[in-house]
C-alpha cells in the first residue's frame, strides 16, 4: 500500500464518518442537550460512547461475522430496547422541562453516566447494524479491491476519525453556545429534545412491531 493510497483511504473514511454522524438523530440531540444542561464534557462523552458501539459493529464486519449481526430476530429486541431507552430519556426530559427552573451545572456523576448512555443509544439502534451490514460492507469490499485486505482497517479507522472529529466539533459549538443559554431557553431546548426523542422511540416501536409481524 502506497502512502497516497493510505491517505486516500483515510480521507475517504473520514468523509463517510462525518456524513454518517452529521444527520440530526437521537445521539446528536442528546449530545447537544447534555452539553448545554450539564457541560460540554458530558455531551462529548455521549458521542464517545456511541463511537465505541460503532467500533464494535465495524469489527463484526471486518472480521466477517456478518451472519451473527444480520438476523431479523436480533433486530426486534434491539428495536424494543431502543424504544424503551429513548422513551425513558424523552419522558425525563419533558418532565424536567415542565418541572420549573432548570439549573445549568455539571455534576461529575452525570458525566460518568454520559458515556454509557451514548453507548447504549448506539448499541440498541438496529439501524447501526443495518448501516454496517450495507454501507460498511460495501466500503470494506471496495478497500479490499483497491489495496488488498490491509485496506479495510485503514478505511474503517478513517470512518471513526471522521465521527470523532464531528463529535468533538459539535461539542465545541455547544460549549460556545452555552454561554448564551439561560434557564428559560434551556427549558425549551430540553422540552423540544424530549419530544424529538419520544418521536424516535415511537418510530423504533413501530419498526419492532413490523419486524415481528414479518417473521
Amino acid at each position: 500500500m502506497t502512502t497516497a493510497q493510505l491517505i486516500g483511504l483515510l480521507v475517504s473514511g473520514m468523509s463517510v464518518g462525518i456524513v454518517l454522524a452529521a444527520p440530526v438523530g437521537p445521539i446528536n440531540i442528546e449530545i447537544i442537550r447534555r452539553g448545554l444542561l450539564i457541560g460540554p464534557r458530558a455531551g462529548w462523552l455521549v458521542g464517545l460512547g456511541a463511537l465505541t458501539a460503532d467500533t464494535i459493529f465495524a469489527t463484526l464486519i471486518v472480521s466477517g461475522l456478518t451472519q451473527i449481526a444480520d438476523r431479523p430476530a436480533l433486530r426486534i429486541p434491539l428495536f424494543v430496547a431502543g424504544a424503551l431507552m429513548l422513551g425513558y430519556i424523552g419522558v425525563m426530559s419533558v418532565r424536567q422541562s415542565l418541572s420549573g427552573t432548570i439549573a445549568i451545572r455539571g455534576p461529575a456523576q452525570s458525566n460518568s453516566r454520559a458515556y454509557v448512555t451514548g453507548f447504549l443509544m448506539a448499541a440498541l439502534n438496529p439501524l447501526g447494524i443495518v448501516y454496517w451490514l450495507s454501507v460498511g460492507s460495501a466500503l470494506v469490499a471496495e478497500a479490499v479491491a483497491k489495496v488488498g485486505p490491509g485496506g479495510s482497517p485503514v478505511l474503517v479507522s478513517g470512518v471513526f476519525v471522521g465521527i470523532f472529529c464531528w463529535v468533538s466539533g459539535l461539542t465545541l459549538l455547544v460549549q460556545f453556545g452555552r454561554r448564551y443559554v439561560n434557564e428559560r431557553v434551556m427549558r425549551w431546548i430540553t422540552g423540544i429534545s424530549g419530544v424529538l426523542l419520544l418521536g424516535f422511540a415511537l418510530w423504533f416501536a413501530v419498526q419492532a412491531a413490523r419486524a415481528a409481524m414479518a417473521l
